[in-house]
């Protein structure tokens, strides 16, 4: 196994257990998004965390995906489709500490040592809470539908 996929794996895996013992007690309860059941959830209820999200993309991530996530020079994060990573908040948390280096096809930085947990957390937050507006707005297609309400996966 290449050291790269051994390095997202080892990300992944830290990134999961680090969600299973805080994100338990930090996050209220209701009307959260979690993409499947071994899936983290983020308070996309909670519109403090959507606003520092929201904040937060704008500083570190509207110049490459557009205004709220809607794409620019690179992908649409709104859409409910995630080119580089599965369709769940882990991965996408994964995506953003970690990067996509160019030998995946991307060519964007790991932000994972210029913002911390809940800076991450909250831009998943605001993105998510994005693409469910968007969804409601028929802005964009529900990715769910007719898949059985099973969680898309995107191919890496």
């Amino acid at each position: 196994m290449s050291g790269l996929k051994l390095n997202r794996r080892f990300v992944k895996l830290a990134a999961t257990a680090v969600f299973a013992t805080s994100m338990v007690v930090a996050l209220p309860a209701v009307a959260q998004h979690k993409a499947n059941a071994n899936d983290m959830e983020v308070p996309t209820n909670d519109m403090k965390v959507v606003e520092t999200g929201k904040a937060w993309f704008a500083r570190r991530c509207s110049f490459c995906h557009g205004s709220d996530g809607h794409g620019a020079k690179g992908p649409c994060l709104s859409c409910g489709v995630f080119k580089y990573a599965g369709n769940t908040n882990s991965d996408i948390y994964v995506t953003i500490a970690a990067g996509v280096p160019k030998n995946l096809g991307g060519t964007m930085g790991a932000f994972g040592t210029t913002m911390n947990q809940e800076e991450i957390l909250s831009v998943i937050t605001f993105l998510r809470w994005e693409e469910k507006r968007r969804i409601d707005a028929n802005e964009i297609p529900d990715p769910y539908k007719n898949k059985n309400d099973e969680p898309m996966v995107f191919p890496k």
